[in-house]
């Protein structure tokens, strides 16, 4: 089958031209997760209700790094651009990224503050950032707030909960009486723990898991994914990607992490337009396995080279390395 996107290159070299514009192609793909249009859906639901000034409702969503959260929010986000009218800046979404080590409130006033264009970002009480901030939600007609990384309240050094921060938050989302849709990591859930005020505030959390091959569903589930990106990708032909023991091998190398999936594929496109080619072949995925380097997985077989790959014989011979190397690790004494 043949795509009408790119025309085919038939083995000959591409030019510089025309893989800067398939290569900026592949990088600007997004990918719908399934679970993509269920939480954009709820979004878009609080965030219409906010527009109609009906009570905030609010929302956490939680999932794994490269599972698709900061995806979701900022394609949403870039919907709604910040529009620059005569006596103020109409900011009908705000998207801010909560920094590491926010240690005390001022710090992340200060960042919301700085995405607000406010001019002295850094400067003032806590209380007087805080007052300036629900100045601009009404000012500049804010409807709704995205806090990316929200896990950044948890301190990396010590491991603890970050609590005047989340303490701060508490009383920032009640002031704002606005939407403030909170996005991190699972162990997010530890802020919640940690803060019932903040906790009994979202009741609603909405998980983004990896893809799974646990069921039937779960492995078709896999490989339609792996067929919307097959589409899109800036090859004349389709790859075939879906094809039962491709996307097994695929799966082992992701465990079904959208991130994971599309750093190979994007690596793989880049050798075959590099060969001339107008499709993926396991050549191609081969030599981009190799290239990427994966530190959490050093045990990890290159299934590509594999002809008889079984997913789950080897998840479980991967698994077994890990344990009997970690068992045979001699244990730290105490220090005399």
């Amino acid at each position: 089958m043949t795509k009408m996107f790119f025309e085919p290159l038939n083995g000959k070299r591409i030019s510089e031209k025309e893989f800067n514009l398939r290569y900026a192609h592949i990088e600007s793909l997004r990918v719908v997760h399934p679970k993509f249009s269920e939480i954009k859906s709820e979004v878009t639901k609080i965030h219409n209700l906010s527009k109609a000034n009906v009570k905030a409702e609010q929302l956490c969503i939680i999932g794994q790094t490269g599972a698709g959260k900061s995806s979701i929010i900022e394609l949403y986000a870039s919907k709604y651009p910040h529009v620059e009218e005569e006596e103020r800046t109409h900011i009908p979404v705000l998207l801010v990224s909560v920094p590491p080590r926010a240690k005390s409130p001022r710090v992340l006033a200060s960042k919301i503050l700085r995405e607000m264009k406010d001019q002295f970002f850094d400067s003032g009480s806590e209380e007087h950032m805080t007052h300036r901030i629900c100045n601009y939600v009404d000012k500049c007609d804010i409807k709704m707030i995205f806090l990316d990384e929200f896990h950044h309240l948890i301190d990396r050094d010590t491991d603890y909960v970050l609590a005047s921060a989340s303490d701060w938050l508490k009383t920032f989302i009640d002031k704002v009486k606005i939407p403030v849709v909170l996005v991190g990591l699972p162990e997010s859930e530890r802020i919640f723990s940690y803060n019932e005020q903040l906790d009994g505030r979202y009741p609603n959390r909405m998980v983004l898991p990896p893809f799974s091959y646990s069921s039937k569903k779960d492995i078709i589930e896999f490989r339609r994914f792996l067929v919307s990106i097959d589409d899109k990708l800036p090859l004349s032909e389709l790859s075939n990607l879906s094809d039962p023991e491709l996307a097994a091998k695929i799966f082992y190398f992701s465990f079904g992490v959208p991130r994971y999936v599309m750093n190979l594929l994007k690596s793989a496109t880049e050798i075959s337009l590099n060969k001339g080619k107008d499709l993926i072949t396991e050549i191609e995925l081969r030599d981009a396995f190799n290239r990427i380097t994966r530190s959490t997985r050093p045990y990890a077989i290159n299934p590509f080279e594999n002809t008889k790959f079984h997913l789950m014989d080897e998840i479980e011979k991967e698994k077994k390395i890990h344990e009997q190397l970690f068992q045979s690790e001699p244990k730290k004494g105490k220090r005399k």
